[in-house]
């Protein structure tokens, strides 16, 4: 998985490319570390570009969200294929994430 960052005014945007499973490991932890120290009110994660999502991933976008919100942002999750959809909507995650 790659993430593309853009910081325009008080808007974070994360566009992810590739798979959010568990071979994302080592590039979300990297991620989670490139927005902790960035002071925005909130971050858009894209996921446009995300074709599919396991239980890893799924428990990665929480980590994730847990960071954003420890800074004081709020997080949107952007653009979800149907794919990913589907298993935000089986898993309640639907409920806790904000969908654009």
């Amino acid at each position: 998985m790659k993430a593309l960052l853009s910081h325009a005014e008080s808007v974070l945007t994360v566009s992810l490319d590739g798979c959010l499973d568990h071979t994302a490991g080592s590039s979300c932890q990297q991620l989670i570390d490139e927005i902790a120290p960035i002071r925005v009110s909130r971050v858009v994660l894209d996921l446009s570009r995300v074709p599919r999502i396991d239980s890893v991933g799924l428990g990665m976008l929480h980590l994730v969200r847990d960071t954003v919100t420890g800074i004081g942002a709020r997080m949107t999750l952007r653009g979800a294929p149907p794919t990913v959809l589907r298993l935000l909507e089986l898993t309640g995650s639907d409920q806790v994430f904000d969908l654009e």
